[in-house]
């Protein structure tokens, strides 16, 4: 197996040997939930960690997604000697384009589900521990091409977050091997970096959306109790909170003639799992706002690493149209964020106008896809070529 060395070690260490850094890949659940406490440890030690680069969340996402679609698991483990310095969570499945042509695909884990089961995993990214990003990169792309991965016709690492050096890194990498390359901006994140005071938060807005703000923020807390906001983050009141979450997102989904997400088997196997880890862990936080008892909105965000991440909501529609709930909610929400001490608030993917008015700041999400010079490729990028024409 090819090996790269590592960089040379610090002044004052020069007798100490060059570790290589070699590549395994892991092709079985058991053994990669053995390196949860090392995958673990190499997030903390890594220049940007998320959520969704967790084994709680990818391991989560393999359990139930795993068994479809002839999806077998394939995490890279890159080690310098005995140390973990990189990871790429992986798997191989066959991809048909227009149902008819096949490729064999290597793509991220949280990823390519089908329509209307999606996760949505933003910001999937391959791991590495800081300073080692380049050096993990070139090891990746050549057990790739070595074939370590098995046998592919196409990579596709998709909803990668921009403001990380990865999907350059990569591109570069590939396109050295002599592959095609190329990265596609496939949707925005909006976030809120989050001030220390309230006050602070209150003016980086426009006077108009500071006013709007102010005056229901302050009716929440002139309701004398009328109003109430519950936070849901205990196991044994998880399955309430649940309810009351999906009933809500639904009315929501149905008054624009749309399904509710957690109509979906799997996508609601995949939250039922993970809500229960994340409470175990105190990463929890199903917010439920109530008017005279009644639930009128909820959001189900989750805690990681001092950042919020706003997962998905619901509001009642039978309610004057002006009552205006669901703004409210995310105000309290983003208020509790600032006096935890938090240090962002993610609304992730999809650039609603409700969450353009909350913040201005987004994340472009990035595809990097590369394939093999071979006919399939051809064939693909005609058809693809032919469809836009057809469309203008």
């Amino acid at each position: 197996m090819k090996m790269l060395l590592a960089q040379a070690p610090p002044a004052g260490f020069t007798n100490l040997p060059v570790q290589p850094v070699t590549c395994r890949v892991v092709t079985d659940v058991a053994a990669a939930s053995e390196l949860t406490q090392a995958w673990s440890d190499l997030l903390r030690r890594s220049a940007r960690r998320e959520l969704t680069h967790t084994p709680d969340w990818l391991l989560t996402w393999w359990h139930v997604f795993g068994p479809l679609e002839q999806r077998e698991l394939r995490l890279g483990v890159f080690q310098e000697g005995a140390r973990l310095v990189g990871l790429a969570p992986l798997l191989r499945r066959r991809h048909w384009y227009r149902h008819w042509l096949p490729f064999r695909r290597l793509e991220f884990l949280g990823s390519g589900e089908r329509i209307g089961e999606g996760i949505c995993s933003n910001h999937l990214s391959i791991v590495a521990e800081r300073g080692a990003e380049e050096l993990v990169a070139r090891r990746l792309v050549e057990a790739m091409v070595e074939g370590a991965f098995g046998a592919w016709d196409e990579i596709v690492m998709p909803m990668m977050s921009a403001d990380t050096v990865w999907p350059e890194l990569l591109v570069e990498e590939f396109r050295t091997a002599g592959y095609r390359a190329e990265i596609t901006r496939t949707a925005g994140a909006p976030y809120l970096p989050l001030p220390a005071t309230w006050n602070a938060y209150l003016h980086g807005h426009s006077s108009n959306n500071r006013r709007n703000i102010e005056r229901s923020i302050k009716r929440f807390d002139q309701s004398a109790g009328a109003m109430e906001l519950e936070c849901i983050s205990s196991f044994a009141d998880l399955e309430r909170g649940k309810d009351v979450l999906i009933q809500l997102h639904h009315d929501r989904r149905a008054s624009d003639h749309q399904a509710g997400v957690f109509e979906a088997l799997h996508f609601r196997d995949f939250h039922n799992r993970l809500m229960q880890l994340l409470a175990a862990r105190d990463m929890l936080e199903l917010l439920i706002l109530r008017v005279g008892g009644v639930p009128m909105a909820a959001l189900y965000s989750m805690v990681w690493d001092n950042k919020v991440y706003a997962y998905q909501s619901g509001r009642r529609m039978d309610v004057r149209a002006n009552a205006h709930f669901g703004d409210l909610l995310f105000s309290l929400a983003i208020r509790r964020a600032i006096e935890h001490g938090r240090r962002e608030f993610d609304l992730l993917a999809d650039e609603a106008v409700y969450k353009r008015h909350i913040t201005p700041h987004t994340r472009a999400l990035l595809q990097v896809r590369a394939a093999r010079p071979r006919l399939a490729e051809a064939i693909r990028r005609l058809g693809m070529s032919c469809l836009a024409r057809l469309r203008r």
